[in-house]
């Protein structure tokens, strides 16, 4: 299948100069000067294969057009601490550079990077709160991204500073996951939203069914957790398909488009370019959702009747959740939504609703006290409605299969989609 090519302004390279031994003192000019600027560098959902955002990368742009690129002023500048300083001055132009980018696209998220040195103290957040508190900037479309060593080094204000601003419905990120060490009590401790696969992981997917495996299981985890995931580096149509294929939610990278100038990415996004959009992914992930669901929900029935043990609150609260609350339920009421004009989607929802009527009918004869028969009959109903809904998952898959070979098949007549 041919790749999919994105306007010609998305690889269009910025100028390039190079500036070598970039010292604090020409750093602190070129604030001064406001010479420092944002390029952008789309992001796409995989679901809908709509640009949906967009990550916001500093770049120095010199009075003579030249650039000075990040790896040789960043450095200087979180060594010194200076990077808050840079990082507050530019929420102004954030703030006025998002408010073009939301008229046009009035759903587009855009996340920028906040470095460890910038919760040190607690002047960023107070400086972003003062931006928000003026309306100057929506929290509803921005996007703060943490870098997993930011979050992994032990900064004790991070976690309280994370908090006041997810209070203030400003999403999180954990970027470049995988590069370090990131650990599930981290995930755990911090209140991120999203999770961001570093470029480095997603490229060595291809190398090894190790590699892949890594990937997939990153991804499983940020779902279990209930995050977003954002893939970095995806560069090659194989990738993107990959990716989407184990259930990840946003793609970025160069085979989407390169970072551009805030007017390039205007006109790429009014472009309307689109992605293929699949909820594949999702719907698998969908499916592992409620075997998980299945398999503690009979473990805690059986280990309780044959244990003569109590059911915890917890324990209670889970057996008794309504469709809607389950890990399937938020899913079928949430992103797979959009699938609701397929036939499949509203089969789905009345078996899964007949599957939590049998669950809790289940979890009150366990209550009353039956014979081991009675309880092993009703065992075996779940089970049966078990059935049901993994062939509901599996027919809305075989749907969406249909749906992108369609797809392909349109965008490319001449071709076998499969090919």
């Amino acid at each position: 299948m041919k790749a999919i090519q994105p306007p010609a302004q998305a690889v269009r390279s910025a100028p390039r100069g190079v500036v070598k031994n970039v010292t604090l003192h020409a750093i602190q000019q070129a604030s001064r000067r406001d010479e420092f600027i944002y390029y952008y560098q789309p992001k796409v959902s995989m679901v809908s294969g709509c640009i949906s955002g967009a990550e916001a990368l500093l770049r120095w742009r010199r009075p003579d057009g030249s650039m000075v690129y990040p790896n040789e002023f960043i450095p200087v500048s979180e060594s010194t601490g200076f990077i808050t300083e840079i990082t507050i001055r530019m929420l102004k132009r954030l703030a006025a550079d998002v408010a073009r980018i939301r008229s046009v696209g009035p759903d587009l998220v855009v996340s920028f990077n906040a470095s460890a040195r910038d919760f040190e103290d607690h002047r960023f957040v107070t400086a972003l709160f003062h931006v928000l508190d003026r309306g100057q900037l929506d929290p509803e479309g921005i996007e703060v991204e943490v870098t997993e060593s930011a979050a992994l080094s032990g900064n004790i204000g991070l976690v309280e500073q994370l908090l006041r601003l997810r209070n203030r419905r400003v999403a999180l990120a954990m970027d470049d996951f995988g590069a370090g060490y990131a650990n599930i009590d981290a995930l755990s401790r911090l209140p991120f939203t999203s999770l961001k696969l570093d470029n480095g992981v997603v490229r060595r997917m291809h190398a090894s069914d190790k590699d892949a495996q890594i990937v997939s299981s990153n991804v499983r985890m940020a779902h279990n957790l209930g995050f977003d995931v954002v893939a970095e580096g995806v560069e090659t149509e194989l990738t993107y398909y990959t990716l989407q294929q184990v259930g990840c939610s946003h793609a970025q990278g160069y085979w989407i488009g390169q970072p551009m100038p805030l007017e390039d990415f205007l006109v790429f996004v009014a472009s309307g370019q689109r992605w293929p959009g699949s909820a594949t992914g999702l719907v698998h992930m969908a499916t592992i959702d409620h075997l998980e669901w299945r398999k503690l929900i009979i473990d805690k029935l059986v280990l309780s009747k044959r244990l003569r043990l109590s059911l915890s609150e917890e324990d209670i609260r889970r057996c008794q959740l309504p469709p809607t609350e389950c890990r399937l339920g938020r899913w079928y009421d949430g992103p797979g939504r959009q699938l609701a004009g397929v036939a499949e989607y509203s089969e789905l929802g009345r078996v899964h609703n007949a599957l939590h009527a049998c669950a809790k009918h289940i979890f009150d004869l366990s209550r009353a006290g039956t014979t081991n028969a009675q309880f092993a009959s009703a065992i075996l109903e779940l089970s049966e409605h078990s059935i049901h809904v993994v062939a509901g998952l599996q027919a809305l898959e075989q749907a969406t299969f249909m749906k992108m070979l369609v797809d392909a098949e349109a965008s490319f007549p001449n071709e076998d989609p499969l090919s």
